[in-house]
């Protein structure tokens, strides 16, 4: 990992933060998986960071640049 990522990990009280860089400075914790993992895309995509989701292992997944990408129009 590089310096320039955002990772979400969950947290020891089972919150999940999105953090950002090597000093994981937390950005925000969420309860719901899905909605750090959201923030977290959002935040890759504007700032072109490389983004990773950690596993139910703990290990950081990276994901493909094209998951950060959200429609224009929603059908």
């Amino acid at each position: 990992m590089r310096d320039g990522f955002i990772r979400v990990s969950q947290r020891l009280d089972k919150m999940w933060s999105v953090l950002r860089g090597p000093r994981n400075l937390c950005l925000l914790a969420f309860a719901i998986k899905s909605h750090a993992v959201a923030y977290a895309r959002a935040i890759s995509s504007s700032g072109k960071l490389t983004l990773f989701v950690d596993n139910r292992n703990g290990i950081a997944i990276r994901q493909s640049s094209s998951s950060l990408i959200y429609p224009i129009v929603l059908d």
